[in-house]
């Protein structure tokens, strides 16, 4: 593990200070965390999902953060399921499923967006 600390300032919010360690290793399916990795982010911004192997299907991510994403979609999925979020203008991003609710999907990504990615997006969805 490598430990770290900082501060950034978000275009779309307060500073942030951060400390942490980081592993290569990622857990899913654990006991609830008392709190998150990264602050999450409200928007709605209609995107790309796809499970491995089939076709992606619009999905409207009401949350979004480095570490993951919260979705609105019809699709059930198994926790620890391969999805690949397609964000407007960018690459898909290799996630996980950390839980489903009804309607609902929250899913971690599993190399996070780079800060500076996630401000460009929110940025985006708030001029539509």
């Amino acid at each position: 593990m490598t430990a770290f600390a900082g501060q950034w300032t978000p275009s779309f919010g307060s500073p942030l200070t951060f400390t942490g360690e980081i592993s290569t290793e990622i857990s899913f399916g654990s006991a609830p965390r008392k709190g998150r990795r990264s602050e999450r982010v409200p928007l709605s911004l209609g995107a790309g999902l796809r499970q491995r192997g089939a076709s992606g299907i619009l999905v409207q991510i009401t949350d979004l953060s480095t570490d993951g994403f919260r979705v609105a979609t019809h699709l059930k999925l198994e926790v620890e399921a391969d999805v690949w979020l397609r964000l407007p203008g960018l690459e898909a991003s290799h996630a996980r499923v950390v839980w489903s609710d009804g309607q609902n999907l929250g899913c971690a990504f599993v190399r996070p967006l780079h800060p500076a990615v996630l401000e460009m997006i929110v940025a985006k969805s708030r001029r539509r």
